[in-house]
């Protein structure tokens, strides 16, 4: 019986599947990246809203003020996005399941 140490046996990289945008399926990882985009999205979509309503509900801005019309134009993009990811990630789920 040999023992070795940790530093005579060559380290292995984990495998992972590579990325394939070819494929109808998404792979683990693929999906895992998708779902770490909606929640940050999500988080930074909340933090605009909270502007919002820290600006327009307590401060009393104008509606049509120029840095009002930026939140929400990246709130509406956040927004979007996210929709595109979720139906991304549902129509993979449905293919999955049929």
């Amino acid at each position: 019986m040999i023992f070795h140490l940790g530093t005579d046996i060559p380290p292995q990289k984990p495998f992972t599947p590579p990325l394939d945008e070819q494929s109808p399926r998404l792979t683990e990882k693929e999906a895992d990246i998708i779902r770490a985009q909606i929640r940050r999205n999500s988080k930074a979509a909340h933090e605009y809203l909270l502007r919002l309503d820290l600006l327009l509900n307590k401060e009393k801005y104008p509606q049509n003020a120029v840095f009002i019309k930026k939140i929400r134009r990246r709130l509406e993009l956040l927004m979007d996005e996210n929709d595109t990811f979720r139906k991304v990630l549902w129509s993979d789920f449905q293919s999955e399941n049929f």
